[in-house]
């Protein structure tokens, strides 16, 4: 049986930019793959640049408005295919996305997910920079799969592919979590088979276009990340055999660190005393009630590895060598 595919485009009042994004899926050099726009409930012109595709695409609607990973639900539900991916309504695929991730399924049978990497573009598609994963293996298998997802969503966004049969096992993308829904997925697929990973840049991922977004949504992200590391990733880690859980505990300071970090890099002192009762139990969990303390004063969170110099220049440094030998679209 051939690699079958299908783009399921979630679009929710991006009317400036789905027809690029749909554009840019009918572009691809491998065709084949079934477009399924899943159009939640937009109040602005999104369903007429939709209908200027006509056949060319299937435009869905899911019954009601419930969110990103209810509507990210919905669309995968109408895919006939066995690999599914999910494009945001103002991302791009580069003209080699279906190629470069049909050759990724075809050289990792046992693979759950495959992921490639993304360029980062502004509003008016300008690449900010390249952010490709740099310590990403080619492939890696339960329970590492679970671990290296435990301090942060490794798997690129606008730059995957996703069996569908593992994705209805799994119970689709998590809808107890308002934000990070595709985390969710990713961490409940941890535990179904291997992860896979294409080192080229196949999408273009759309950032810095909607200012105070992300301050805005910070309450929001915060409960989140909570959830997920005190909820969903023990649920998880119950059901695999041999789980290290030093490792996992290891991995949720990390992310708690790197989450205050984020924090308190948005937030005045006198602004944080509702990010300090949304992450206290998480810092208990994690044994980190002095750092929130100190973050709660003002004090100043330590960077860290991730956030050290040594770290930004070897990521620069990398991203130099890639833009020499990056693959032609």
């Amino acid at each position: 049986m051939g690699f079958s595919h299908t783009f399921v485009v979630p679009s929710h009042n991006q009317a400036d930019y789905v027809g690029l994004t749909v554009e840019s899926l009918l572009a691809q050099d491998m065709a084949g793959s079934e477009i399924v726009v899943s159009e939640d409930f937009s109040v602005d012109h999104s369903m007429d640049v939709l209908r200027r595709f006509g056949d060319r695409i299937r435009i869905v609607q899911p019954p009601e408005h419930r969110g990103m990973a209810f509507n990210w639900n919905w669309g995968v539900s109408h895919a006939r295919t066995e690999w599914v991916s999910i494009m945001g309504a103002d991302d791009l695929a580069l003209p080699r996305f279906t190629r470069v991730i049909a050759a990724g399924v075809a050289a990792h049978p046992g693979a759950v997910v495959v992921s490639g990497d993304v360029d980062q573009i502004d509003a008016d598609g300008r690449v900010l920079l390249s952010a490709g994963t740099v310590t990403a293996k080619r492939v890696v298998s339960p329970p590492e799969t679970l671990y290296r997802l435990v301090p942060a969503n490794m798997v690129q966004v606008a730059a995957h592919a996703f069996r569908r049969d593992a994705w209805e096992k799994a119970g689709g993308f998590e809808t107890r979590l308002r934000l990070y829904g595709d985390w969710g997925l990713w961490l409940k697929l941890s535990a179904l088979g291997d992860f896979a990973h294409v080192r080229q840049i196949i999408a273009q991922y759309r950032v810095a276009y909607r200012p105070g977004i992300a301050k805005g949504r910070l309450p929001q992200s915060l409960r989140d990340d909570v959830d997920v590391q005190m909820t969903l990733i023990p649920e998880i880690a119950a059901t695999m055999s041999g789980i290290d859980a030093a490792r996992l505990r290891a991995g949720g300071r990390q992310r708690f660190r790197a989450v205050l970090r984020e924090t308190a890099g948005m937030l005045e002192p006198d602004e944080r005393a509702f990010a300090v009762e949304i992450l206290r139990d998480w810092a208990g969990q994690v044994g980190e009630r002095r750092l929130l303390e100190r973050f709660a004063d003002g004090g100043a969170v330590p960077t860290g590895w991730r956030g050290s110099r040594a770290r930004g220049a070897l990521r620069e440094a990398y991203r130099r060598v890639r833009s020499v030998v990056r693959p032609r679209p």
